[in-house]
C-alpha cells in the first residue's frame, strides 16, 4: 500500500477507496439507469415531435448507438482504449478539418458530414477525444511533484487545436464543453499552486479577448439575453423567454403527455433538440423534473465512485472524464432552457434528437462500464 501510495502521490486527488469489493452491482445499476434514461428521452421525443418523424428516426438509430454501448462495455478492454486514445485524436481532428473544408452548412453553421443519407457531427466525438486524451496523457506522464504550467503546455496546446476547429465552425458551445470537461478533470490533478494562480489572473484577459475579438455579434446577443431576457423579446431572447414559459406552465405535477400548448401549439423552437427539457418539465413539471435531476446526480455519483475504485490513472480519468461529460451536458441544458445560461446548443444528453450526440453518451456509458468491470477484484493501480 505504501508502494501504491507513493506511485500515485502528486497525481490523482481522488481519495483511495477498498479496489477489492465486488463492482457489479454498480453495472446493474447503471444499466438500469441507462435504459430509464434512454425510455425516458424517447417517449418525451415522441410528444415533442408529434407527425415530424424525428421519433422513427431516433428509434433506428437505436441499432448502431446500443452496438456501441455494448462493444465499448463489454467487449474492448479499457487497456486497449488507452492505446488508440492519441490515434482517436487524430481521427477527430481530421475530420473537423473536413468539416470546415466540405461540410454541409445547417442553421447558419458548418458542422456536419455527410455520406449519402447519412449525416453525423464530429464535433460530438470531440467530447470524448478530450476525455481520452487528457487520460492518457496523465497515465503516460506521472510524476510525484505537482504538474507545473510547462508540464501541461503539450496538453493544452492537444486540446486548443480541438477547441478551434471546433470554434471555427461556428460553435462555441460545443468547443466550450470540451475546455470545461478537460478543466475538471484536471481539478482531479495536483497541480504547483502558482501555476493555479497564473491560470486565474488570465481568466479575465482572455474573457476581454473573447468578447471583444472572437465573439460574433449574435453570440454576444445571447449572453446578453441570458443576463436580461427582456433585452430582444422577439429576436435573440425569443427562445429563452418561450422556454421559461413552457417551463413555469408545468407547474407541480405537469399538464400530461402530449398535453403541453406550448410545444404543441408551436411556440417553442427547437423542442426536438436543444428545448426539449421544456417539453418534459411543461407535461410532467415540478416532480418529473426532479427525477431527471436524480437520475443524472446519480450518474455522476457513480462515476467519480468507479473512479475512485478504478486499478490506474488512465482509467479513473476516463471515468471522472465521463462523469464530467454527461453532468456538464445536463447542467448547461437545463440552465440554458431555463434562462440562466446563454442558448448555446448544447445537447439534452438521452433525450435530444439526433444520432451523433446519442452515439457519443452511449459510448461514453459503455467506456464507465467497462472502467467498472475492470475494478473488479482489482488492488493495484498500474
Amino acid at each position: 500500500m505504501a508502494n501504491r501510495k507513493k506511485q500515485t502521490e502528486g497525481v490523482f486527488l481522488l481519495p483511495e477507496g477498498d479496489l477489492k469489493r465486488p463492482r457489479s452491482p454498480q453495472i446493474t445499476l447503471l444499466c438500469t439507469l441507462f435504459v430509464a434514461l434512454l425510455t425516458m428521452g424517447l417517449i418525451n421525443l415522441y410528444s415533442a415531435s408529434l407527425g415530424a418523424g424525428y421519433f422513427a428516426s431516433q428509434v433506428k438509430n437505436l441499432a448502431i448507438t446500443l452496438s456501441a454501448f455494448v462493444l465499448f462495455g463489454w467487449v474492448i478492454p479499457i487497456r486497449q482504449v488507452n492505446a488508440y486514445a492519441y490515434w482517436f485524436l487524430g481521427v477527430v481532428a481530421a475530420l473537423l478539418l473536413i468539416v470546415l473544408f466540405t461540410g454541409r452548412v445547417a442553421g447558419g453553421a458548418q458542422r456536419w458530414i455527410s455520406l449519402g443519407p447519412i449525416s453525423f457531427q464530429p464535433s460530438e466525438m470531440a467530447k470524448l477525444a478530450v476525455v481520452l486524451t487528457v487520460a492518457r496523457f496523465f497515465s503516460s506522464n506521472r510524476q510525484d511533484a505537482p504538474y507545473t504550467i510547462r508540464d501541461l503546455l503539450p496538453l493544452a496546446a492537444t486540446v486548443g487545436v480541438v477547441f478551434v476547429l471546433i470554434f471555427a465552425q461556428p460553435d462555441f458551445g460545443t468547443a466550450g464543453v470540451c475546455g470545461l470537461i478537460a478543466i475538471c478533470m484536471l481539478s482531479f490533478i495536483r497541480i504547483n499552486l502558482r501555476s493555479i494562480g497564473l491560470v486565474f489572473l488570465s481568466v479575465p484577459i482572455v474573457a476581454a479577448l473573447l468578447w471583444n475579438i472572437f465573439l460574433m455579434p449574435y453570440q454576444k446577443l445571447r449572453v446578453l439575453n441570458a443576463l436580461n431576457p427582456e433585452l430582444d423579446p422577439q429576436n435573440s431572447g425569443y427562445h429563452a423567454l418561450q422556454s421559461l414559459i413552457a417551463v413555469g406552465s408545468g407547474g407541480v405535477f405537469g399538464k400530461g403527455f402530449t398535453q403541453g400548448t406550448q410545444a404543441h401549439l408551436r411556440f417553442l423552437p427547437e423542442r426536438h433538440t436543444d428545448f426539449i427539457f421544456s417539453v418534459f418539465a411543461e407535461e410532467h413539471g415540478f416532480w418529473g423534473s426532479v427525477v431527471i435531476f436524480t437520475v443524472f446526480a446519480f450518474i455522476t455519483y457513480i462515476a467519480l465512485d468507479i473512479a475512485r475504485h478504478s486499478k490506474d490513472t488512465f482509467a479513473s480519468l476516463v471515468a471522472v472524464g465521463v462523469g464530467s461529460l454527461i453532468f456538464l451536458e445536463f447542467a448547461i441544458n437545463v440552465s440554458m432552457v431555463m434562462g440562466i445560461f446563454p442558448v448555446v446548443g448544447i445537447p439534452l444528453p438521452f433525450f435530444s434528437f439526433g444520432s451523433s450526440a446519442m452515439l457519443t453518451v452511449c459510448i461514453s456509458l459503455g467506456l464507465l462500464i467497462s472502467v467498472n468491470r475492470s475494478n473488479s477484484g482489482v488492488s493495484k493501480r498500474n
